[in-house]
Protein backbone atom coordinates (compact mmCIF):
# COMPACT_ATOMS: atom_id res chain seq x y z
CA UNK A 1 0.00 0.00 0.00
CA UNK A 2 2.73 2.55 1.08
CA UNK A 3 4.77 1.96 -2.20
CA UNK A 4 1.89 2.33 -4.24
CA UNK A 5 1.27 5.01 -2.47
CA UNK A 6 4.81 6.69 -2.96
CA UNK A 7 4.16 6.17 -6.74
CA UNK A 8 0.95 7.98 -7.10
CA UNK A 9 2.88 10.62 -4.78
CA UNK A 10 5.69 10.88 -7.68
CA UNK A 11 3.03 10.77 -10.17
CA UNK A 12 1.61 13.89 -9.14
CA UNK A 13 5.07 15.27 -8.93
CA UNK A 14 5.79 14.23 -12.64
CA UNK A 15 2.77 16.25 -13.90
CA UNK A 16 3.83 18.89 -11.64
CA UNK A 17 7.39 18.73 -13.41
CA UNK A 18 6.16 18.50 -17.29
CA UNK A 19 4.12 21.64 -16.20
CA UNK A 20 7.42 23.75 -14.75
CA UNK A 21 9.15 22.61 -18.51
CA UNK A 22 5.92 23.91 -20.49
CA UNK A 23 7.65 27.25 -21.17
CA UNK A 24 10.71 25.44 -22.73
CA UNK A 25 8.96 22.57 -24.65
CA UNK A 26 6.85 25.75 -26.79
CA UNK A 27 10.31 27.47 -27.74
CA UNK A 28 11.35 24.31 -28.91
CA UNK A 29 8.50 23.64 -31.33
CA UNK A 30 8.84 23.15 -34.96
CA UNK A 31 9.34 26.56 -36.97
CA UNK A 32 6.61 26.06 -38.87
CA UNK A 33 4.41 27.11 -35.43
CA UNK A 34 4.37 31.01 -35.81
CA UNK A 35 6.05 33.04 -33.42
CA UNK A 36 3.03 34.60 -32.34
CA UNK A 37 1.11 31.34 -31.62
CA UNK A 38 4.11 30.62 -29.12
CA UNK A 39 3.93 33.67 -27.26
CA UNK A 40 0.40 33.38 -27.18
CA UNK A 41 0.56 29.66 -25.72
CA UNK A 42 3.19 30.26 -22.78
CA UNK A 43 0.50 33.61 -22.35
CA UNK A 44 -2.39 31.19 -21.35
CA UNK A 45 -0.73 28.57 -20.16
CA UNK A 46 2.03 29.85 -17.59
CA UNK A 47 -0.49 32.81 -17.19
CA UNK A 48 -3.59 31.16 -16.35
CA UNK A 49 -4.20 31.92 -12.50
CA UNK A 50 -5.85 28.74 -12.19
CA UNK A 51 -3.56 26.44 -13.20
CA UNK A 52 -0.48 28.12 -11.39
CA UNK A 53 -2.72 27.78 -8.13
CA UNK A 54 -3.45 23.81 -9.05
CA UNK A 55 0.09 23.22 -9.60
CA UNK A 56 1.22 25.55 -6.65
CA UNK A 57 -1.18 23.76 -4.34
CA UNK A 58 0.46 20.35 -5.18
CA UNK A 59 2.76 21.64 -2.60
CA UNK A 60 1.08 23.98 -0.26
CA UNK A 61 -2.05 22.57 0.46
CA UNK A 62 -3.42 21.69 4.08
CA UNK A 63 -5.82 19.06 5.88
CA UNK A 64 -9.12 21.19 5.35
CA UNK A 65 -11.11 22.03 8.70
CA UNK A 66 -14.67 21.07 8.67
CA UNK A 67 -17.27 21.57 11.42
CA UNK A 68 -20.23 19.20 11.70
CA UNK A 69 -23.17 19.78 12.77
CA UNK A 70 -26.02 16.95 12.99
CA UNK A 71 -28.40 14.76 15.49
CA UNK A 72 -27.11 11.62 16.41
CA UNK A 73 -27.77 8.37 13.65
CA UNK A 74 -27.82 11.42 10.97
CA UNK A 75 -24.06 9.65 9.46
CA UNK A 76 -21.35 11.83 10.31
CA UNK A 77 -18.84 8.99 10.43
CA UNK A 78 -19.87 7.65 7.36
CA UNK A 79 -19.76 10.82 5.56
CA UNK A 80 -16.31 11.39 6.42
CA UNK A 81 -15.61 7.85 5.30
CA UNK A 82 -17.07 8.84 1.88
CA UNK A 83 -15.60 12.19 1.52
CA UNK A 84 -12.17 10.39 1.79
CA UNK A 85 -12.92 6.94 0.04
CA UNK A 86 -11.36 4.79 2.63
CA UNK A 87 -12.03 3.87 6.27
CA UNK A 88 -10.82 6.78 8.09
CA UNK A 89 -13.49 6.94 11.02
CA UNK A 90 -11.51 4.81 13.41
CA UNK A 91 -9.70 8.34 15.01
CA UNK A 92 -6.10 9.45 15.95
CA UNK A 93 -4.70 12.32 17.30
CA UNK A 94 -7.96 13.25 19.26
CA UNK A 95 -8.70 16.21 21.42
CA UNK A 96 -11.66 17.94 23.46
CA UNK A 97 -12.27 21.17 22.03
CA UNK A 98 -15.17 21.87 24.87
CA UNK A 99 -16.85 19.58 26.92
CA UNK A 100 -19.14 18.33 24.35
CA UNK A 101 -16.99 18.74 20.87
CA UNK A 102 -14.04 16.18 19.98
CA UNK A 103 -11.55 16.95 16.98
CA UNK A 104 -10.60 14.39 15.09
CA UNK A 105 -7.21 13.71 12.38
CA UNK A 106 -8.88 11.77 10.10
CA UNK A 107 -5.91 9.77 8.31
CA UNK A 108 -4.73 7.25 5.33
CA UNK A 109 -1.78 5.87 7.05
CA UNK A 110 0.46 8.69 7.99
CA UNK A 111 -1.29 11.12 5.98
CA UNK A 112 -3.18 13.59 7.40
CA UNK A 113 -6.98 14.06 5.26
CA UNK A 114 -9.03 16.74 6.69
CA UNK A 115 -9.77 17.65 10.72
CA UNK A 116 -13.19 17.33 11.58
CA UNK A 117 -14.66 19.06 14.60
CA UNK A 118 -17.67 16.36 15.56
CA UNK A 119 -20.36 18.13 18.10
CA UNK A 120 -22.70 15.79 20.33
CA UNK A 121 -25.42 16.86 18.24
CA UNK A 122 -27.87 19.73 18.12
CA UNK A 123 -30.45 17.92 20.13
CA UNK A 124 -27.35 16.27 22.53
CA UNK A 125 -25.77 20.27 23.17
CA UNK A 126 -26.26 21.03 26.70
CA UNK A 127 -25.02 24.42 28.29
CA UNK A 128 -21.64 23.58 30.63
CA UNK A 129 -23.36 25.82 33.61
CA UNK A 130 -26.40 27.82 33.81
CA UNK A 131 -24.44 30.95 32.64
CA UNK A 132 -23.16 28.98 29.41
CA UNK A 133 -25.74 28.08 26.98
CA UNK A 134 -25.56 25.76 24.20
CA UNK A 135 -25.18 28.02 21.66
CA UNK A 136 -22.94 30.31 23.34
CA UNK A 137 -20.73 26.59 23.73
CA UNK A 138 -20.93 25.60 19.72
CA UNK A 139 -20.17 29.25 19.25
CA UNK A 140 -16.66 29.37 21.44
CA UNK A 141 -16.06 25.71 19.67
CA UNK A 142 -16.26 27.31 16.33
CA UNK A 143 -14.23 29.79 17.01
CA UNK A 144 -11.14 27.20 19.08
CA UNK A 145 -11.57 25.49 15.68
CA UNK A 146 -11.78 27.89 12.64
CA UNK A 147 -13.20 25.69 10.12
CA UNK A 148 -12.79 26.08 6.53
CA UNK A 149 -16.51 25.15 6.05
CA UNK A 150 -20.32 23.71 8.09
CA UNK A 151 -21.38 20.75 7.00
CA UNK A 152 -25.12 20.88 8.48
CA UNK A 153 -26.78 17.13 8.36
CA UNK A 154 -29.95 16.19 8.03
CA UNK A 155 -31.90 12.89 7.52
CA UNK A 156 -33.39 12.11 4.37
CA UNK A 157 -35.98 10.14 6.20
CA UNK A 158 -36.62 11.31 9.24
CA UNK A 159 -37.76 14.51 8.77
CA UNK A 160 -38.56 15.70 12.95
CA UNK A 161 -37.48 18.62 14.03
CA UNK A 162 -35.37 20.02 11.23
CA UNK A 163 -37.29 23.13 11.23
CA UNK A 164 -35.36 23.74 14.99
CA UNK A 165 -32.20 22.50 13.69
CA UNK A 166 -31.83 25.24 10.40
CA UNK A 167 -33.02 27.87 13.43
CA UNK A 168 -30.46 27.09 15.77
CA UNK A 169 -27.92 27.21 12.88
CA UNK A 170 -29.38 30.58 11.99
CA UNK A 171 -28.50 31.88 15.30
CA UNK A 172 -25.22 29.54 15.34
CA UNK A 173 -24.33 31.54 12.08
CA UNK A 174 -25.10 34.92 13.01
CA UNK A 175 -23.05 34.79 16.49
CA UNK A 176 -19.81 33.55 14.51
CA UNK A 177 -20.34 36.66 11.92
CA UNK A 178 -20.60 38.96 14.81
CA UNK A 179 -17.56 37.77 16.52
CA UNK A 180 -15.38 37.12 13.49
CA UNK A 181 -16.58 39.85 11.01
CA UNK A 182 -16.67 36.71 8.36
CA UNK A 183 -19.58 34.42 7.10
CA UNK A 184 -19.02 30.73 8.03
CA UNK A 185 -19.55 29.03 4.38
CA UNK A 186 -22.79 26.14 5.08
CA UNK A 187 -23.27 23.49 3.50
CA UNK A 188 -26.45 21.41 3.68
CA UNK A 189 -25.99 17.81 3.31
CA UNK A 190 -29.25 15.44 3.73
CA UNK A 191 -27.56 12.01 4.30
CA UNK A 192 -28.90 8.48 3.83
CA UNK A 193 -30.31 9.20 0.57
CA UNK A 194 -30.07 4.82 -0.23
CA UNK A 195 -32.70 4.50 2.63
CA UNK A 196 -35.26 6.35 0.81
CA UNK A 197 -38.06 3.95 -0.64
CA UNK A 198 -37.93 1.43 -2.47
CA UNK A 199 -35.24 0.65 -0.04
CA UNK A 200 -34.25 -2.44 -2.03
CA UNK A 201 -32.18 -0.23 -4.57
CA UNK A 202 -28.78 0.43 -2.87
CA UNK A 203 -26.89 0.85 -5.92
CA UNK A 204 -27.02 4.70 -7.12
CA UNK A 205 -26.65 3.29 -10.90
CA UNK A 206 -30.44 1.51 -10.08
CA UNK A 207 -31.89 4.42 -8.28
CA UNK A 208 -35.38 4.31 -10.18
CA UNK A 209 -36.80 7.81 -11.02
CA UNK A 210 -39.37 7.45 -8.69
CA UNK A 211 -36.81 6.90 -5.69
CA UNK A 212 -34.86 10.26 -7.42
CA UNK A 213 -38.33 12.39 -7.44
CA UNK A 214 -38.80 11.40 -3.91
CA UNK A 215 -35.21 12.16 -3.20
CA UNK A 216 -35.54 15.72 -5.12
CA UNK A 217 -38.84 16.66 -3.12
CA UNK A 218 -36.86 15.73 0.34
CA UNK A 219 -34.40 18.51 -0.59
CA UNK A 220 -36.92 20.97 -2.29
CA UNK A 221 -38.36 20.72 1.13
CA UNK A 222 -35.52 21.12 3.39
CA UNK A 223 -35.01 23.75 0.85
CA UNK A 224 -37.69 25.87 1.27
CA UNK A 225 -37.62 25.76 5.16
CA UNK A 226 -33.82 26.89 5.16
CA UNK A 227 -35.18 30.27 2.89
CA UNK A 228 -37.97 30.69 4.73
CA UNK A 229 -35.51 30.60 8.21
CA UNK A 230 -33.62 33.07 6.34
CA UNK A 231 -30.31 30.86 6.54
CA UNK A 232 -27.78 32.04 3.83
CA UNK A 233 -26.16 28.59 2.95
CA UNK A 234 -23.73 28.15 0.22
CA UNK A 235 -25.47 25.16 -1.25
CA UNK A 236 -27.87 21.75 0.08
CA UNK A 237 -27.09 18.14 -1.83
CA UNK A 238 -28.38 14.79 -1.05
CA UNK A 239 -26.15 12.20 -0.64
CA UNK A 240 -25.63 8.58 0.32
CA UNK A 241 -22.72 7.81 2.52
CA UNK A 242 -23.12 3.51 2.44
CA UNK A 243 -20.01 1.51 1.89
CA UNK A 244 -19.68 -2.07 3.27
CA UNK A 245 -16.02 -3.11 3.91
CA UNK A 246 -14.16 -6.09 3.48
CA UNK A 247 -10.53 -7.77 4.65
CA UNK A 248 -7.77 -7.80 2.29
CA UNK A 249 -8.70 -11.43 2.12
CA UNK A 250 -12.31 -10.71 1.01
CA UNK A 251 -14.03 -11.36 4.51
CA UNK A 252 -16.69 -9.24 4.99
CA UNK A 253 -17.16 -7.27 8.21
CA UNK A 254 -19.80 -5.59 9.73
CA UNK A 255 -18.57 -1.62 11.09
CA UNK A 256 -19.86 -2.37 14.53
CA UNK A 257 -16.80 -4.82 14.67
CA UNK A 258 -14.27 -2.35 12.45
CA UNK A 259 -12.17 -0.40 15.30
CA UNK A 260 -11.90 -4.19 16.65
CA UNK A 261 -9.71 -4.96 14.07
CA UNK A 262 -5.81 -5.03 13.93
CA UNK A 263 -4.69 -1.09 12.94
CA UNK A 264 -3.03 -3.23 9.65
CA UNK A 265 -6.38 -4.70 8.54
CA UNK A 266 -7.95 -1.72 9.24
CA UNK A 267 -5.87 0.32 7.55
CA UNK A 268 -6.27 -1.93 4.28
CA UNK A 269 -9.95 -2.39 4.23
CA UNK A 270 -11.19 -2.18 0.62
CA UNK A 271 -14.91 -1.89 -0.23
CA UNK A 272 -17.10 -4.63 -0.89
CA UNK A 273 -19.81 -2.66 -1.86
CA UNK A 274 -19.99 1.16 -2.96
CA UNK A 275 -23.14 2.85 -2.63
CA UNK A 276 -22.09 6.44 -2.50
CA UNK A 277 -24.35 8.53 -4.38
CA UNK A 278 -23.06 12.37 -4.89
CA UNK A 279 -20.35 12.15 -3.04
CA UNK A 280 -18.25 13.57 -6.22
CA UNK A 281 -21.09 16.74 -6.41
CA UNK A 282 -20.72 17.15 -2.70
CA UNK A 283 -16.71 17.61 -3.07
CA UNK A 284 -17.04 20.09 -5.76
CA UNK A 285 -19.47 22.01 -3.54
CA UNK A 286 -17.21 22.10 -0.87
CA UNK A 287 -14.15 23.48 -2.28
CA UNK A 288 -16.10 26.04 -3.98
CA UNK A 289 -17.74 26.77 -0.47
CA UNK A 290 -14.06 27.04 1.31
CA UNK A 291 -12.43 30.48 0.87
CA UNK A 292 -8.72 29.46 1.92
CA UNK A 293 -7.28 27.57 -1.32
CA UNK A 294 -4.76 25.65 0.29
CA UNK A 295 -7.76 23.76 2.49
CA UNK A 296 -9.54 23.75 -1.52
CA UNK A 297 -6.14 22.07 -2.36
CA UNK A 298 -6.33 20.07 0.99
CA UNK A 299 -9.81 18.80 0.30
CA UNK A 300 -8.94 17.46 -3.21
CA UNK A 301 -5.99 15.61 -2.04
CA UNK A 302 -8.30 13.96 0.75
CA UNK A 303 -8.64 10.94 -0.64
CA UNK A 304 -7.19 7.90 -1.48
CA UNK A 305 -4.13 9.15 -3.92
CA UNK A 306 -5.24 6.97 -6.52
CA UNK A 307 -9.03 9.47 -6.55
CA UNK A 308 -6.20 12.49 -5.72
CA UNK A 309 -4.90 11.17 -9.39
CA UNK A 310 -8.85 11.37 -11.36
CA UNK A 311 -9.83 14.72 -9.33
CA UNK A 312 -6.81 15.99 -10.46
CA UNK A 313 -7.22 15.14 -13.62
CA UNK A 314 -10.93 16.10 -13.71
CA UNK A 315 -9.73 19.79 -12.72
CA UNK A 316 -7.03 19.90 -15.33
CA UNK A 317 -9.40 19.33 -17.87
CA UNK A 318 -11.98 21.82 -17.16
CA UNK A 319 -9.24 24.54 -16.47
CA UNK A 320 -8.00 23.92 -20.38
CA UNK A 321 -11.45 23.39 -21.79
CA UNK A 322 -11.95 27.28 -20.07
CA UNK A 323 -8.52 27.85 -22.01
CA UNK A 324 -9.10 26.84 -25.23
CA UNK A 325 -12.72 28.77 -25.28
CA UNK A 326 -10.95 32.20 -24.35
CA UNK A 327 -8.31 31.25 -27.19
CA UNK A 328 -11.02 30.47 -29.65
CA UNK A 329 -13.14 33.76 -28.90
CA UNK A 330 -10.48 35.11 -31.23
CA UNK A 331 -12.54 36.64 -34.35
CA UNK A 332 -9.92 35.82 -37.28
CA UNK A 333 -10.07 32.60 -39.03
CA UNK A 334 -7.70 30.04 -38.80
CA UNK A 335 -5.16 31.80 -36.42
CA UNK A 336 -5.61 29.70 -33.49
CA UNK A 337 -5.58 26.55 -34.90
CA UNK A 338 -1.92 26.35 -33.64
CA UNK A 339 -2.68 27.24 -30.84
CA UNK A 340 -5.64 24.84 -29.54
CA UNK A 341 -3.96 21.82 -31.04
CA UNK A 342 -0.99 22.80 -29.00
CA UNK A 343 -2.48 23.35 -26.06
CA UNK A 344 -4.52 20.44 -26.15
CA UNK A 345 -1.61 18.11 -26.72
CA UNK A 346 -0.58 20.12 -23.60
CA UNK A 347 -3.29 18.88 -21.26
CA UNK A 348 -2.96 15.22 -22.81
CA UNK A 349 0.42 14.78 -21.66
CA UNK A 350 -0.30 16.00 -18.24
CA UNK A 351 -2.56 13.72 -18.09
CA UNK A 352 -0.29 10.91 -19.23
CA UNK A 353 2.14 12.22 -16.92
CA UNK A 354 -0.31 11.26 -13.95
CA UNK A 355 -0.85 7.80 -15.15
CA UNK A 356 2.79 7.74 -14.80
CA UNK A 357 4.08 7.58 -18.41
CA UNK A 358 6.14 10.63 -20.21
CA UNK A 359 4.87 11.70 -23.13
CA UNK A 360 5.96 14.41 -25.69
CA UNK A 361 4.02 17.10 -27.13
CA UNK A 362 4.13 15.07 -30.66
CA UNK A 363 3.08 11.99 -29.03
CA UNK A 364 0.02 13.80 -27.36
CA UNK A 365 -0.51 14.86 -30.71
CA UNK A 366 -0.85 12.02 -32.47
CA UNK A 367 -3.19 10.85 -29.82
CA UNK A 368 -5.30 13.86 -29.98
CA UNK A 369 -5.34 12.70 -34.27
CA UNK A 370 -6.15 9.15 -33.54
CA UNK A 371 -9.13 10.05 -31.96
CA UNK A 372 -10.34 11.42 -35.15
CA UNK A 373 -9.80 8.14 -37.34
CA UNK A 374 -6.16 7.21 -38.40
CA UNK A 375 -5.71 9.82 -40.93
CA UNK A 376 -7.03 12.62 -38.41
CA UNK A 377 -9.71 13.46 -40.86
CA UNK A 378 -12.72 13.11 -38.17
CA UNK A 379 -10.29 15.93 -36.07
CA UNK A 380 -9.84 18.50 -38.86
CA UNK A 381 -13.15 18.19 -39.99
CA UNK A 382 -14.57 19.33 -36.64
CA UNK A 383 -11.42 22.49 -36.51
CA UNK A 384 -12.95 23.41 -40.29
CA UNK A 385 -16.35 23.69 -38.93
CA UNK A 386 -14.91 25.38 -35.47
CA UNK A 387 -13.33 27.87 -37.99
CA UNK A 388 -15.72 28.19 -40.80
CA UNK A 389 -18.30 29.72 -37.56
CA UNK A 390 -16.02 32.99 -37.26
CA UNK A 391 -16.83 34.06 -40.67
CA UNK A 392 -20.30 34.30 -38.89
CA UNK A 393 -19.01 37.25 -37.51
CA UNK A 394 -19.36 39.32 -40.40
CA UNK A 395 -23.12 39.22 -40.38
CA UNK A 396 -23.49 39.31 -36.46
CA UNK A 397 -20.27 40.58 -34.91
CA UNK A 398 -19.34 38.19 -32.27
CA UNK A 399 -21.66 35.51 -33.01
CA UNK A 400 -19.26 33.12 -34.69
CA UNK A 401 -16.72 33.67 -31.92
CA UNK A 402 -19.45 32.60 -29.60
CA UNK A 403 -20.05 29.44 -31.27
CA UNK A 404 -16.36 29.30 -31.87
CA UNK A 405 -15.69 28.79 -28.12
CA UNK A 406 -18.29 26.59 -27.74
CA UNK A 407 -16.93 24.23 -30.24
CA UNK A 408 -12.98 24.74 -29.01
CA UNK A 409 -14.03 24.22 -25.43
CA UNK A 410 -15.98 21.59 -26.08
CA UNK A 411 -13.70 19.39 -27.96
CA UNK A 412 -11.00 20.12 -25.15
CA UNK A 413 -12.59 18.48 -22.49
CA UNK A 414 -13.89 15.73 -24.78
CA UNK A 415 -10.14 14.96 -25.19
CA UNK A 416 -9.24 15.23 -21.37
CA UNK A 417 -11.97 13.13 -20.83
CA UNK A 418 -10.63 10.55 -23.72
CA UNK A 419 -7.13 10.59 -22.02
CA UNK A 420 -8.16 10.52 -18.89
CA UNK A 421 -10.24 7.24 -20.11
CA UNK A 422 -6.98 6.22 -22.12
CA UNK A 423 -3.97 6.86 -19.75
CA UNK A 424 -5.32 6.68 -16.05
CA UNK A 425 -8.40 4.05 -16.08
CA UNK A 426 -6.44 1.78 -19.14
CA UNK A 427 -9.12 1.94 -21.95
CA UNK A 428 -8.52 0.79 -24.95
CA UNK A 429 -7.67 3.48 -27.62
CA UNK A 430 -11.33 2.46 -29.79
CA UNK A 431 -13.09 3.00 -26.09
CA UNK A 432 -11.27 6.49 -25.95
CA UNK A 433 -12.28 6.86 -29.10
CA UNK A 434 -16.34 6.16 -28.16
CA UNK A 435 -15.87 8.22 -24.96
CA UNK A 436 -14.46 11.36 -27.08
CA UNK A 437 -17.92 11.46 -29.02
CA UNK A 438 -20.16 11.37 -26.25
CA UNK A 439 -18.43 13.75 -24.43
CA UNK A 440 -17.79 15.83 -27.54
CA UNK A 441 -21.72 15.93 -28.55
CA UNK A 442 -23.15 16.22 -24.83
CA UNK A 443 -21.17 19.67 -24.05
CA UNK A 444 -22.01 21.21 -27.42
CA UNK A 445 -25.41 20.91 -26.60
CA UNK A 446 -25.33 22.25 -23.14
CA UNK A 447 -23.09 24.53 -24.27
CA UNK A 448 -25.52 25.84 -27.03
CA UNK A 449 -28.30 25.66 -24.52
CA UNK A 450 -26.09 28.21 -22.26
CA UNK A 451 -25.38 30.49 -24.60
CA UNK A 452 -28.79 31.01 -25.44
Amino acid sequence: MKDNNMKIEQRIQNMKNFYVKAGDLIDKLPDAVPQKARTTLKDVILGDKDLKKLMDGIDSHRPPRIFLIGRTGVGKSSLINALCGCYVASVSDTHSCTESATIYKCKDGNRVLMEICDTRGIAESESINSTVSAEQMLVEQINEFSPDVAILMLNCTHRDDVDSDVKFLKKLSKSYLEINSVRLPIVVVVNKCDEMAPTRFKSPAEYPQSKIRKIEEVVQNYRNIIVKSGLKIDNIVAVSSLIDWKLEDGTEIDVENIDSLPVHDIENLQMSFDGRYNIEELLDILEEAIQDFEAQMGLRMAARLTEVVHRLAKHLNSIFSAIAGTVALTPIPVSDIYILIILQSVLVSLIASLSGRDLSLDAAKEFILSLGGVTGVGYTLRFIAQQASKFINAAWPGAGSAISSIIAAAGTSAIGQAAIAYYIDGSTLEGAKKKFEQEKDKKVVIGSKIKR
